[in-house]
């Protein structure tokens, strides 16, 4: 019980997205950004937020971005 706590806790705060992404190593860029993707809907304007936000922190360009979105099946974030 004590540790479901401390992980619903920790789910619960908001992401420092800036420290996330330093925190992300080069070479995993593209495949952090296909995970985060993975875990929402993308059905709000504050996912579509968080996505370009990390998108930006990571360094991905906008085609990049709109690959990976082809690649994982999901709407893509930029027209």
């Amino acid at each position: 019980p004590d540790e479901i706590a401390f992980v619903q806790n920790e789910m619960s705060k908001p992401l420092d997205v800036d420290a996330f992404v330093r925190s992300v190593p080069a070479e995993l860029k593209q495949q952090v950004y296909l995970m985060s993707l993975m875990a929402i809907d993308l059905d709000s304007q504050n996912e579509a937020q968080y996505l370009h936000s990390l998108a930006q922190g990571l360094g991905l360009d906008q085609d990049s971005v709109n690959q990976i979105h082809d690649q994982a099946g999901a709407q893509r974030l930029y027209s």
